[in-house]
């Protein structure tokens, strides 16, 4: 009887999940059919918004100061935009415009003319009400940095926001190409908004960050101070100890991990680093805090986009230098394993000082992501030595997966954050190959080790190459986030299910 109930169960989850499959289709279809292009199609410039052509469904807001304009870096796409976008139902272009503005930028403005309807979006030339907060300081673009980590967008929808001369930008790097070439034309029918040269917006945040902002001059003036080698010498101690977080050594880990453990070493690895992704992410959107250089933007030393807390970087490193500990553990005397314990504990507080030292997070930042870190380290060691359902069970288990990307899926519903959008993307190629993991260890010789790390590189090259290209193609921010997680779905199943096939072929 018993039985008989979890097969039906079993069968209503699988016809919702096929309902579930076939609503998202129809949404992607609905979505994809609505976006805003640019087209070459221009309208008489004396128009009047009583007259606003049918299929108009955006606004542009040009923000012009002397020679340079408003722009913003975008999170999808990853180029160079104008601020704008849809008009929401029951709201004028004009109320549109003004309102992406401001989400998206931070800037309150006001429309003061229609410059030319352009494909399917309104242009409005617009002016700031107060002064807009420039930096004196430029990052690795060349461009003077826009103060914006306060707008509702920022960090889901906008990366940066700069001021630059559109004379000087790449048409490549501007998401819609061919309105590159007007983008001067329609400064320069723009009136010039005020803007207020800053270096230092300590006083817009609360006591212990200002606190702690001292501390990073500090330790960045004390470093100065010191003679030329050793500098040298700190500084790249600081890029070895901050490799755990960076997406190329992670990449790196994950194809050698795949290569010398297999797909089930590769799934273990990804809980991991799924888990503290997702939970960095997920409270940086939560908490919404700034990072020293969005403050005092001069203390920046490397690029960092979003919100500081927490420290994601320390976060990974904290959980894989802490689990590699307990792995090392088993293998060793207790002697060698409590003397590592001192040099693993280094790599950490390395990892958070070198955050601090590029000026990218306060200490608080690294502090919490250290204690977050050794709490889920300690939950898994005890999930990993439990008698029922432990973690090497659950990783291999499709309804462990299933439950895990339900729970992100609908995270990332309500966020809206691409980054959830993406880990998304990843668990449902997980779901979609871990079937095809050998239950058990399969042993293999070191040249078929090296064999399937050869060939998953190649694999994850031709995809992610390929990914690229598509979503260049693209100005439609829908469809490039639509390509850009079908490759990470298409990358996981690669690397689960290619790995466990390779296994099987070169043993």
């Amino acid at each position: 009887m018993m039985l008989s109930i979890l097969l039906l169960l079993r069968s209503a989850v699988f016809a919702l999940l096929k309902i579930i499959y076939r609503l998202c289709i129809v949404l992607f279809l609905v979505c994809v059919a609505l976006p805003v292009s640019a087209n070459t199609s221009v309208a008489n410039e004396s128009a009047i918004l009583d007259n606003i052509p049918d299929d108009i469904v955006g606004a542009v807001c040009v923000i012009r100061h002397d020679n340079k304009m408003v722009m913003l870096s975008e999170v999808i796409t990853k180029k160079m935009s104008l601020p704008g976008g849809y008009i929401d139902k029951g709201d004028t272009p004009r109320q549109a415009a003004v309102r992406e503005a401001l989400e998206e930028t931070g800037i309150n403005v006001k429309v003061v003319d229609l410059l030319q309807y352009r494909g399917r979006a309104a242009i409005f030339s617009c002016v700031a009400d107060s002064p807009i907060l420039v930096s004196s300081f430029e990052d690795k673009t060349g461009y003077p940095i826009v103060a914006s980590w306060f707008a509702k967008h920022y960090a889901t929808e906008v990366r940066r926001v700069y001021l630059i001369d559109p004379n000087s930008i790449d048409p490549q790097e501007y998401r819609y190409r061919k309105d590159a070439l007007l983008l001067a034309d329609w400064m320069a029918k723009t009136p010039s908004s005020d803007i207020e040269i800053y270096s230092d917006l300590s006083g817009q945040v609360n006591s212990l960050h200002r606190l702690e902002l001292e501390w990073v001059i500090q330790l960045q003036q004390a470093v100065r101070s010191w003679p030329e080698n050793y500098q040298t010498v700190f500084d790249g101690i600081m890029a070895v100890v901050n490799l755990p977080g960076e997406p190329l050594f992670i990449t790196f880990l994950v194809i050698v991990v795949t290569g010398l453990y297999g797909p089930i070493g590769l799934l273990q690895l990804t809980f991991v680093l799924l888990l503290a992704t997702f939970t960095s992410g997920l409270i940086k959107l939560g908490v919404a805090s700034p990072r020293p250089s969005d403050i005092i933007p001069e203390l920046q030393q490397i690029n960092a986009y979003g919100f500081g807390f927490p420290s994601g970087h320390t976060l990974i490193a904290t959980m894989l230098w802490g689990l590699c500990w307990y792995a090392l553990g088993k293998r060793v005397s207790k002697v060698v394993k409590w003397l590592s314990l001192s040099l693993v504990l280094a790599l950490i507080v390395g990892q958070a000082v070198a955050r601090v030292w590029y000026g990218v997070h306060f200490f608080s930042d690294t502090l919490a992501s250290v204690l977050l870190g050794l709490i889920f380290v300690a939950a898994l060691i005890v999930w990993h030595s439990a008698s029922r359902f432990s973690l090497q069970e659950a990783i291999i288990n499709r309804w462990f997966w299933l439950s895990v990307t339900l729970v992100v899926g609908i995270v990332a519903g309500l966020s809206l954050a691409p980054l959830h959008t993406y880990i998304f993307a990843i668990l449902l190629g997980v779901v979609l190959s871990v079937e095809a993991v050998p239950k058990s260890v399969v042993a293999t010789t070191d040249m078929v080790r090296l064999k399937m790390v050869g060939i998953i590189l190649v694999g994850l090259v031709v995809i992610g190459t390929s990914v690229e290209l598509l979503a260049d193609l693209s100005s439609v921010s829908l469809v490039v986030l639509v390509i850009r997680g079908t490759g990470w779905t298409l990358g996981a199943i690669w690397l689960i299910a290619g790995s466990s096939s390779l296994l099987k072929r070169l043993k």
